[in-house]
């Protein structure tokens, strides 16, 4: 077996349960406080859009919420990430900007559609940081569901030296979960319209990650 394969095979198989564990095992020590209006994810269909760099806390949060769906690159990395996913019990498409872009957002909004609710990192596998792609706002204008920014903060914490900077909480740590004003977007928009709502997007979400750094 080729060496890339068998890393293939250890992404799609132990990888996923590993960082599932660690997930776990750090979340349920966080001490938790809610800011907005989470209610709204809890009665209306919605889409949640975050920065790539918040995610560790995201599954754990979303465990107990039914039928979510979040789009995942289908990259090495993207196996880790979907299998730990779907052990919190989320389910996945595969797709990114990059790779299988309009294909799988098109089959994420056809499960929106039929009443599913939607996870979108709204800056992508691959960055920029904190720039807003339009892929939620295209699944958006398909689906006629809002946009709810999301982010988490935490007091005591680590960033990883990825593109991302990737914040992981300390065991026992406060963390701030923030919901920020659900976005509607409508069905039929031109080009600048597009990035006038993807701008406002950017914007909503390093408001609510700004709110999520903030402990007193």
């Amino acid at each position: 077996m080729a060496q890339g394969e068998i890393k293939r095979l250890v992404n799609a198989t132990a990888a996923p349960w590993l960082a599932y564990g660690l997930i776990q095992a750090v979340s349920r020590t966080l001490d938790a406080r809610i800011t907005g209006d989470a209610a709204f994810c809890q009665n209306n269909r919605h889409i949640l859009a975050f920065w790539h760099s918040r995610i560790f806390y995201m599954p754990y949060y979303f465990r107990r919420e039914k039928n979510l769906h979040a789009l995942v690159s289908p990259s090495a990395d993207g196996d880790i990430i979907a299998g730990a996913l779907r052990r919190f019990g989320i389910f996945t498409v595969r797709g990114s900007s990059f790779q299988k872009g309009p294909a799988s957002l098109v089959a994420l909004a056809k499960r929106v559609r039929h009443g599913a609710n939607a996870a979108m990192i709204a800056d992508g596998s691959r960055g920029p940081a904190r720039i807003a792609q339009p892929g939620s706002i295209y699944l958006a204008m398909l689906t006629g569901a809002p946009i709810v920014p999301i982010a988490f903060g935490a007091e005591k914490k680590r960033e990883l030296g990825s593109w991302d900077r990737t914040l992981i909480p300390l065991p026992f740590s406060r963390v701030n979960m923030v919901f920020g004003a659900p976005m509607h977007v409508p069905r039929k928009l031109s080009e600048e319209e597009i990035e006038k709502n993807r701008l406002e997007l950017e914007a909503a979400i390093n408001r609510v990650t700004d709110m999520a750094d903030r402990f007193e």
